[in-house]
């Protein structure tokens, strides 16, 4: 690698790292600071209670605890009296799995509404009112009138992931454009610059990166190591068998010698042209993505798409590998004739005048 392009590395990577100090600082200065009202996910919080009744009358039964009038799943893990402070009842404050497919339907319900929209957060914490209540069912509510916390989701430590996602991306568009990670093989001899781009490794690409950085935003916001849910391994399998089965078959699906290494034209493209199995999968692949992206930002899981947008994601998939094979024909019969006119060229010899 020349020193030109060493210096234009350099560049970059100043300027990624000027972009996250300042997310960073920015994340910062609005954190609040540790306290009783200030409540993070998956920690021990003591909420506060009222005085009566004491920890001794309540020994025989625990507590729940309800945000914005649903019960969370969560029970007490804990309780304080104190003569001086505010009595309080502890809490882990994480998210609740039940056993029962209904109940987890609704603990997912609960725990949307608390968490809200999380980049909403990221300037100020979510005000949560809560109420406590016996788990049995007796007594009226034992927090104070009009209690709340306030929610912090991003830890200050939260730009560092988004920035290695940020990296991860950046990483993989420069190693696309500089190298063959998203390319087609080429014969021997062949310039980087004009070996076409692959379809199939492209749409790999693609669905890597999404789901890389769904974890780690689902990671960051509920401080679990999220589940990657089976149409998300769907879609990874359908791009991982569709490369695979496009480099088996070897074809390059070449362009015109004036197209090759034009991203999209290469994407849309075969021997023939624009094609619109190509434009279909293209299409489909991005727009799945961005409706992917969409739902893990704002309900806070990976989605569980429809049978048949998988089942069509699966036919183009085959639609391109099937038609791969006479793209590979016709790149070989191409050759055939090219090598073939050459030879006659060399054997061939004017009639003396």
């Amino acid at each position: 690698m020349s020193m030109q392009e060493h210096r234009k590395g350099l560049i970059w990577l100043v300027l990624y790292v000027m972009v996250v100090a300042v997310v960073m600082w920015f994340c910062k200065r609005n954190e609040l600071p540790p306290g009783d009202d200030t409540l993070r996910i998956n920690t021990v919080h003591p909420f506060e209670r009222l005085a009566s009744p004491s920890c001794n009358e309540l020994a025989s039964t625990s507590l729940m605890l309800l945000v914005e009038g649903m019960d969370t799943g969560l029970r007490s893990a804990g309780c304080q009296d104190s003569e001086k402070e505010t009595s309080k009842a502890v809490f882990n404050f994480k998210h609740t799995a039940p056993a029962n497919a209904a109940d987890e339907a609704k603990s997912d319900t609960v725990w949307s509404v608390i968490l809200g929209h999380p980049l909403k957060t990221l300037r100020s914490p979510r005000t949560l009112h809560y109420q406590i209540q016996r788990t049995d069912g007796t007594g009226d509510n034992l927090a104070p009138a009009d209690a709340k916390v306030l929610l912090v989701i991003f830890e200050w430590w939260a730009p560092g992931g988004v920035a290695l996602v940020v990296l991860v991306w950046g990483a993989m568009i420069y190693l696309g454009a500089r190298t063959a990670l998203v390319r087609d093989s080429g014969a021997p001899g062949v310039p980087l610059a004009q070996r076409t781009f692959s379809l199939a490794r492209v749409q790999m690409a693609w669905w890597f990166a999404i789901v890389f950085a769904s974890f780690v935003f689902l990671w960051l916001v509920t401080g679990e190591t999220p589940g990657i849910s089976a149409q998300a391994l769907t879609l990874l399998g359908i791009s991982s068998a569709t490369t695979a089965a496009s480099v088996g078959i070897g074809g390059p699906g070449a362009t015109s010698d004036g197209l090759k290494g034009v991203f999209f034209r290469d994407l849309l493209s075969d021997a023939d042209g624009v094609t619109i199995h190509r434009f279909q999968m293209l299409v489909m692949t991005i727009a799945l993505g961005l409706v992917f992206l969409f739902h893990v930002a704002s309900q806070l899981t990976m989605p569980e798409f429809d049978p048949s947008l998988l089942t069509l994601m699966g036919i183009s998939a085959a639609t391109y590998v099937g038609l791969k094979i006479p793209e590979k024909k016709a790149d070989a019969d191409a050759a055939q004739i090219a090598d073939t006119v050459a030879e006659a060229k060399v054997g061939y010899s004017p009639m003396p005048e």
